[in-house]
């Protein structure tokens, strides 16, 4: 993967490497040690003012049909896409289950489905669709090179940020030049951090023992635990029994009495005391998406690694029947029963499955009421900024995006929390996505920051149990 994303982008890749050498990118110092001791973190900026972002010809050509014709950039869209899906024609091995509402057509580097997406996030952000196209639109290729970073250098990466239209990467120590050049051939400014003095996965290993230490305390009723990426920090949020001490003085000194016993090495730890700190759950063919008559959402269909056995996936806290009935949306219609094969709430997060009934599995879901589309593929634990929707029998598709990732809430571990709340009791279960990219499973709301805030179960977990979602 990492030569192809360098061939692809080599030439912006060598400019900003060549700008970097002739010293016009700046080299700002975070902190001076007056005296010897650990080396001091620094930033290199590359791509300033950015590289004019990405060329989308075709896409600018439906921008001026739009203009021209006095309709919207997503009405001319709509046409553009439901034109070419009608003339493509597509054979039974490009859609093996048979057809879905979202075509297989790419304007320039985006699919369909993440158009569909990119609308829904301006949409809920109440932002104009062109903006959300330029913020959203490189998310793929800072996936892609968040990957590689942590694939390739797992002792050193200590993560990555994206935000509208910048992005953020931080190194244990000195940031590989690989890294640096793969780094800068984001069509966005980016900042490199050197000597952070830890990676990620010691940031992460960090907030499971702060977590396990707090919740070891006596008078600790329940606790949410998570980090900060770029800060290099873990914070906990600690919950008191009922029947221990209330009120604003003593909870400063049940904060400081926990605080005294959490030792987590050189890397700082938060601790605050706070009201709740439980999650809240929210309770022919088959396909993701569709309707649990426990009072959930179905999640993604599920293929064994090893074999061919499919399950129905959804969360864990949505299998505790022996059987339920599945339904489809009123579109395809349809129902059947399936029982429960497996439900776990846990270190590795709040999932379960399903048989499949007597219906046949696809590798398609819903991704709004009575929308389907196929799953391409499945996404690994994603980054801080990330833009991912979900749909829910009782919300229907909202999008966030990622605001923590490795959260612990409760027992729960490996979770994901986002900055959005749009999320209501009946969604548990359901998927997690963008664009033909499986994340995740709802799980339900999370009291983080002041606020609520979605958490879902990252789906690549399924694989503990050798299953994995399945895909075209």
């Amino acid at each position: 993967m990492f030569d192809n994303i360098k061939q692809n982008r080599r030439r912006a890749a060598a400019i900003a490497m060549a700008s970097a050498l002739a010293g016009s990118l700046a080299l700002v110092p975070q902190a001076v040690a007056a005296e010897p001791g650990p080396v001091a973190e620094r930033s290199v900026f590359l791509n300033p003012e950015g590289d004019g972002g990405v060329e989308r010809p075709v896409l600018d050509s439906i921008k001026q049909t739009a203009e021209e014709q006095g309709i919207s950039l997503g009405e001319a869209l709509d046409f553009y896409v439901s034109k070419a899906g009608a003339e493509a024609e597509p054979t039974p091995e490009d859609q093996p289950d048979g057809p879905v509402d979202t075509p297989d057509v790419t304007v320039d580097d985006l699919t369909a489905g993440e158009l569909e997406d990119i609308l829904a996030m301006a949409t809920d952000e109440g932002i104009p669709f062109t903006e959300a196209i330029d913020q959203y639109g490189w998310q793929d290729q800072f996936t892609e090179v968040v990957n590689e970073l942590e694939t390739s250098f797992p002792d050193e990466f200590s993560g990555g940020v994206k935000s509208g239209d910048d992005a953020w990467f931080a190194f244990k120590g000195e940031a590989p030049a690989e890294a640096v050049e793969l780094v800068g051939s984001l069509p966005v400014p980016v900042e490199v951090v050197s000597n952070r003095g830890f990676s990620e996965g010691e940031l992460a290993a960090a907030q499971d023992a702060a977590h396990a230490q707090v919740l070891a305390q006596s008078g600790v009723r329940d606790a949410v635990s998570f980090y900060d990426v770029k800060e290099g920090e873990v914070r906990v949020q600690a919950e008191l029994d009922s029947s221990s001490t209330k009120g604003a003085a003593r909870s400063a000194a049940a904060r400081k009495s926990i605080s005294s016993t959490v030792d987590v090495g050189d890397i700082p730890v938060t601790v605050q005391v706070v009201n709740d700190a439980s999650y809240e759950k929210q309770d022919g063919k088959i396909r993701g998406g569709g309707y649990l008559s426990i009072g959930c959402t179905a999640g993604f269909n599920l293929k064994q690694i090893s074999g061919n056995t499919k399950r129905l996936g959804t969360a864990g806290h949505c299998t505790t029947v022996a059987t339920q009935k599945y339904s489809n949306h009123s579109t395809h219609g349809g129902s059947t029963t399936v029982s429960t094969k497996w439900s776990h709430q846990g270190d590795g997060g709040d999932l379960g499955y399903t048989s499949k009934g007597d219906k046949a599995s696809t590798r398609t879901f819903y991704h709004n009421v009575n929308k389907s589309r196929y799953a391409d593929k499945r996404g690994s634990m994603p980054a801080v900024g990330t833009s991912i929707c979900k749909f829910g029998r009782t919300s229907g598709k909202t999008c966030s995006t990622v605001r923590y990732k490795n959260v612990n809430a409760g027992g729960l571990g490996h979770m994901v929390v986002m900055n959005g709340n749009a999320c209501k009791p009946g969604d548990s279960g359901g998927p997690w996505f963008s664009g033909g990219t499986a994340y995740g499973i709802h799980t339900g709301i999370v009291p983080v920051d002041g606020a609520q805030r979605c958490i879902f179960t990252p789906a690549y977990l399924y694989q503990n149990r050798g299953y994995d979602v399945w895909t075209r």
